[in-house]
């Protein structure tokens, strides 16, 4: 039996060091070292390379479209295994007059080769297809920058939050063993007969109370680690290391803007680009004018095909071609929609600049904001410390009642608790303003 109980409790380390070993981790030091591991390696950063790939495909393949150069080229070897016959007057051949002789005509065996180049001299259509193309790249490039700006948005509210969580935790967790000092020190007077039974309770309510808001904030934690897993694409099985912390000491510029025009230089180019298919939706029931040739070459035989005692015969011929459009009732209708398209394009731009300025008015008044929220926070902490050491020592000698000295507690714990968020949402607000300078 003692053997059997090695086996298994080997083999059940050994399976624990593999997957310890398997668990591979991802370290973080600062925002900045999550934000180019996001840009590396996030599906959203991958599909905007794709994206933009695809839209300079686009624009390649509207410039070799310039002069729409084609060759149809056709090879064909032709077995007629039965032969037309014609119907001749036997007088023709020395014949009774009214009679006729059947006559076999035509080769066996036919090759033939055509090739037929063509290339535009004059195609406004496909001129303007280059132009609404090279606005695609453009529109495509800024939608991308607006994305990864998004993305570096989103990931910073997560990378902070964390931090504002495990700070709230680590608070939490020491006002717990301040709680179970206290709860010591009103259980030894309780004993004593200086404190009633409810005050004894109270305290140990608040006790519980305080253990259910560290699970909470925990339960918290994860999600925002989940949130940022998701975001950044990290694999499921790796796990995160976070090695920051809050930055108390940290020195903040007293005036942060940004000037960024992403989503309205976007709604400028999205009008651009509508305006250039109008161009090129009229442009396409224009004629064209095109330079073309033919060139063939034909083998008769009776024999096989590739008869090396045949020639192959060549014929040529060069020309233009004038393509006249028939008038389109569905590309007419489709010019009509544009235009309406387009000036609603150019109504939402101006309404987009509107709002464009507004948002960067935001980031500069939160930050603004954030910085009087965290003095006032940290102005408020101070004296709320002060608050409960006098409580602390007023309750000792009997001149203060445990209610009041809750209240002191967790108003302490609750100032403490604000500090921290302030502090997590200033840094917040400092790394998006940045994030949109960078960006843009």
């Amino acid at each position: 039996m003692r053997n059997k109980y090695k086996i298994l409790v080997f083999i059940f380390c050994t399976f624990s060091i593999q997957f310890a070993s398997a668990q591979s981790t991802v370290t973080f030091t600062n925002i900045d070292s999550i934000l180019n591991y996001a840009q590396e390696n996030s599906a959203t950063s991958k599909n905007s390379e794709q994206l933009q790939l695809l839209a300079n495909w686009q624009n390649t393949s509207a410039k070799f479209g310039i002069v729409n150069f084609k060759i149809q080229t056709s090879f064909s070897l032709i077995n007629n295994i039965l032969l037309p016959v014609t119907f001749l007057p036997g007088e023709a051949f020395s014949g009774e007059p009214g009679t006729f002789k059947e006559v076999t005509t035509g080769q066996p065996y036919i090759g033939n080769l055509s090739v037929l180049p063509q290339i535009d001299l004059v195609n406004l259509g496909n001129w303007s297809k280059l132009k609404s193309t090279k606005i695609n790249q453009e529109l495509t490039e800024i939608n991308n920058l607006i994305t990864e700006k998004t993305l570096s948005e989103s990931i910073a509210a997560a990378y902070y939050n964390i931090l504002s969580l495990e700070e709230q935790i680590r608070i939490t967790e020491q006002n717990l063993k301040s709680s179970d000092t206290l709860l010591s020190i009103v259980n030894n007077k309780y004993v004593q007969g200086v404190v009633r039974k409810q005050d004894l309770n109270d305290v140990t309510i608040n006790k519980i109370n305080l253990t259910g808001k560290l699970e909470q904030l925990e339960i918290l934690l994860k999600l925002q680690y989940l949130g940022l897993n998701i975001l950044c694409d990290i694999p499921p099985d790796a796990q995160i290391i976070i090695k920051d912390d809050l930055d108390y000491n940290s020195q903040f510029e007293s005036s942060l803007y940004t000037d960024n025009q992403l989503l309205y230089n976007a709604s400028l180019l999205k009008a651009d680009l509508i305006n250039a298919d109008l161009r090129t939706n009229n442009f396409s029931q224009l004629p064209t004018l095109s330079l073309l040739g033919f060139s063939a070459w034909q083998q008769n035989s009776t024999v096989t095909f590739f008869d090396q005692d045949r020639e192959w015969i060549n014929s040529q011929y060069v020309g233009i071609k004038l393509n006249v459009p028939f008038p389109d009732i569905n590309k007419i209708i489709l010019s009509k929609n544009l235009v309406i398209n387009r000036e609603i394009s150019l109504i939402n731009a101006e309404h987009t600049k509107l709002y464009n300025e507004m948002t960067n008015t935001q980031m500069t008044l939160d930050y603004e904001k954030a910085i009087s929220q965290l003095k006032t926070s940290k102005n408020v902490l101070l004296l709320k410390e002060e608050n409960y050491e006098m409580a602390v020592q007023q309750f000792e000698i009997g001149i203060l009642s445990t209610d009041r000295l809750l209240i002191a507690f967790n108003d302490l714990l609750i100032s403490q608790l604000e500090y921290s968020s302030a502090q997590a949402a200033l840094q917040f607000s400092q790394s998006k303003i940045k994030i949109n300078n960078t960006i843009k």
